[in-house]
């Protein structure tokens, strides 16, 4: 069952810890990276709304997904592959969206910008796990563990500083 952000804000647990350093010996196998949780919506907004972070991680998904892109080509039409990521998305943005709002309203939040934010990168990180599926990757895939951890209800705010921030 999937708790979209319903662990946001509360302590990692060691299943989540597990994930984020699986993730991490992909994204940055060399350099060391701390782990930043952000406690409150208000905080997660204030880090997405930073203009100067860390592109790196944005550039990596990038063309990662573009890599993922081309072997998926290789095995399945435009159309299929077309049908197939619009498939796995669509039944999930009234439920992601109704999630985060309902989240972020518990939490005292008055405005939706945030849980919008969430929505967006929620929806995003699933279109990305179904691509690298479609791709033929293994579970242990950057993507897969970044939707797993949105799945299991946090929000993984990126990377930035050598330090990763989740919520």
């Amino acid at each position: 069952m999937t708790v979209w952000f319903a662990r946001v804000g509360t302590p990692l647990a060691p299943r989540e810890n597990a994930l984020i350093a699986d993730w991490l010996r992909i994204v940055s196998p060399r350099a060391p990276v701390a782990v930043t949780a952000i406690a409150s919506w208000r905080e997660a907004e204030e880090f997405s709304r930073v203009p100067e972070h860390d592109s790196t991680w944005w550039n990596q998904e990038e063309e990662e997904r573009e890599r993922l892109w081309e072997r998926a080509a290789e095995l399945w039409s435009e159309s299929e592959l077309l049908q197939r990521l619009d498939a796995t998305t669509r039944g999930l943005e009234r439920e992601i969206r109704a999630a985060a709002l309902a989240a972020s309203v518990v939490a005292g939040v008055t405005h939706e910008k945030a849980a919008i934010e969430a929505c967006e990168m929620a929806l995003l990180a699933a279109h990305h796990s179904a691509l690298a599926e479609l791709a033929g990757e293994q579970a242990g895939h950057r993507f897969v563990l970044k939707y797993a951890l949105f799945a299991g209800g946090r929000w993984p705010l990126g990377y930035h500083s050598a330090r990763f921030v989740i919520f």
